[in-house]
């Protein structure tokens, strides 16, 4: 459901527009069955010279479909327009951003393709610690409770940004996370948002993963930890019970064609 009809439509439209290395991600794809509806729809490209292609290939398809599409910036590696039809509207971006993942791109129904949840997790870990957006606490939360622990995916960040420690980005959430009901009026939500019981929550969550993280080695951060093919928060104490799987360009699958299957099971999206 947070997805607006009108996003359906624009993704299932693009959607064959979409390959490795042209694919969706921020909060549309986190989001698909989650809590709030996201404002914009994210294109990510590893290249620059594939955001502009994109954009204008995409945009025209959008034109021939009746949507009516109104440019805000068009800059080399970035794209930004409004996408309308019949009163609704919803933004667009197309966007150069790194190809340094753990997973490889996701093959997907409505997408096309899309960035797999672990990477959208992560990167929503990340964004978290260098802006301040209430939005980004909710879809932590949703992401601790439906797909990972949030100690775990702030463990496998650092990964993509060497400036933080896991400590310092869990230092870095909470500085930002402080956000009273009128910071969550203007977000479209599924149910309203309780502010006092997501700050409760929230300090509880980054408490445990303060806690995980001070007690991993030295020298195992940004790794996944992966049980019966499956990233979860390890026992540090028992490290050598998990696989360890680590971030590269463009992402790789664990060596075991049947782990990557039941990877893929366990972080496949259901159709809305």
């Amino acid at each position: 459901m947070p997805l607006s009809e009108l996003q359906h439509q624009i993704l299932a439209l693009l959607a064959s527009h979409r390959n490795p290395e042209s694919y969706i991600a921020g909060a549309a794809a986190l989001n698909r069955c989650g809590p709030r509806f996201s404002s914009d729809i994210d294109i990510f490209h590893d290249q620059e010279d594939a955001v502009s292609l994109s954009a204008e290939v995409d945009s025209r398809l959008l034109a021939e479909n009746g949507f009516s599409v109104q440019w805000l910036r068009r800059y080399p590696g970035f794209h930004a327009a409004v996408v309308q039809q019949r009163g609704e509207k919803t933004k667009l971006e197309w966007v150069r951003d790194s190809d340094f993942r753990f997973f490889p791109v996701v093959a997907d129904e409505l997408f096309g393709y899309r960035l797999h949840m672990i990477d959208l997790a992560t990167n929503k870990a990340l964004a978290a610690a260098g802006r301040r957006e209430p939005r980004d606490v909710l879809d932590l939360l949703y992401i601790n409770e439906n797909y990972l622990s949030l100690g775990a995916v702030i463990w496998a960040s650092v990964a993509k940004d060497p400036g933080y420690s896991p400590e310092s980005l869990i230092t870095e959430i909470r500085r930002n996370a402080r956000y009273l009901a009128d910071d969550y009026a203007d977000l479209a939500m599924v149910k309203p948002v309780d502010a006092a019981a997501v700050s409760r929550t929230l300090r509880h969550v980054l408490n445990e993963a303060d806690l995980f993280v001070r007690t991993m080695p030295i020298g195992k951060e940004g790794l996944l930890f992966l049980k019966n093919g499956v990233p979860v928060q390890p026992e540090p104490e028992l490290l050598t019970a998990y696989q360890e799987h680590a971030g590269k360009r463009r992402g790789v699958w664990p060596s075991s064609a049947d782990i990557a299957s039941a990877m893929m099971e366990r972080y496949k999206m259901p159709m809305p």
